[in-house]
């Protein structure tokens, strides 16, 4: 019998090995039982399998619907904002525009006061027959409060009223002030201000002229202080001020230090003196440190 033939699962087999053989025995009956096992087991492999694909199919399905009704979601929630925003535009009422109005303040006219005068004659020798105006005599005249012209005009009879209304007129508003425009203070310049006789002159100037505060010293207090400060054109220190301060006499001695520098050579833009910043380290450091 060819082994292509073989069945090893089919009864005749199972009979053939264990003929002449205690059939009782369990092995016999597992051998025999065995196809069953295979098929079932085959069978559950399968329905494990189906049931699997129908889950993934399922679960891809649920995550498709479940997407579509988010993207729904955002699409009513999307609508419901514009529908919100259209019925605030609605309801809010057009701005109407206002028109800049201008008023022109009215120019008040001062009338003119024109002082009632009388004329005065004027003495000239002519003939008898051509005098026409009445001569008064002097004491006549200052018991008149009339004020005397060379013509005769009506007007009002209040001198002081004529003379408020000519200082109303004459009276001019006082020109506003022009302020001098500070000159610009530059923080770079072309050419640096710099102590006469260079970098080494001014710490040699410096270490001079410091005097340790007798505080700073019993507290072991050191430190670098930063003082910023204006060269003036003219070489002079001005606007002393502290940019990093250590201690609070340490910094009164380096605004002093500084304020009592001599003129330095100013900074320079295009060979022309000008107003600069500089910032200058002050060094305390205690000897036995």
């Amino acid at each position: 019998m060819a082994k292509s033939s073989v069945d090893l699962t089919s009864r005749a087999w199972n009979d053939l090995i264990f003929e002449g053989k205690n059939k009782d025995f369990g092995a016999y009956q597992i051998r025999k039982q065995s196809d069953k096992r295979h098929n079932m087991a085959m069978l559950y492999m399968l329905i494990g399998l189906v049931v699997v694909f129908f889950l993934i199919l399922g679960y891809s399905k649920y995550s498709d619907y479940r997407a579509e009704q988010k993207a729904l979601e955002l699409k009513e929630q999307r609508e419901k904002m514009m529908q919100a925003q259209m019925a605030e535009q609605e309801a809010e009422p057009e701005e109407e525009e206002v028109e800049e109005q201008k008023f022109e303040q009215p120019e008040v006219e001062v009338p003119e006061e024109v002082l009632a005068t009388v004329q005065v004659t004027q003495i000239a020798i002519v003939d008898a027959d051509k005098v026409k105006n009445e001569v008064m005599d002097m004491d006549t005249q200052k018991e008149d409060n009339t004020a005397r012209g060379v013509v005769t005009q009506e007007g009002s009879d209040d001198a002081d009223k004529f003379k408020a209304v000519q200082e109303q007129v004459v009276v001019k508003e006082p020109e506003p002030e022009v302020k001098p425009k500070e000159e610009e203070i530059f923080v770079a310049v072309e050419q640096q201000a710099e102590f006469p006789g260079g970098q080494a002159a001014l710490m040699k100037w410096l270490s001079n002229n410091i005097r340790y505060p007798e505080s700073a010293q019993q507290n072991d207090i050191q430190g670098r202080v930063i003082v910023k400060f204006v060269v003036e054109k003219d070489g002079s220190i001005g606007n002393a001020t502290i940019l990093k301060g250590v201690d609070r006499d340490l910094d009164r001695e380096a605004i002093r230090v500084v304020k009592k520098m001599p003129k330095w050579q100013p900074g320079k833009n295009n060979g022309v003196a000008v107003r600069s910043y500089f910032n200058l380290p002050v060094t305390f450091r205690l000897q036995n440190q």
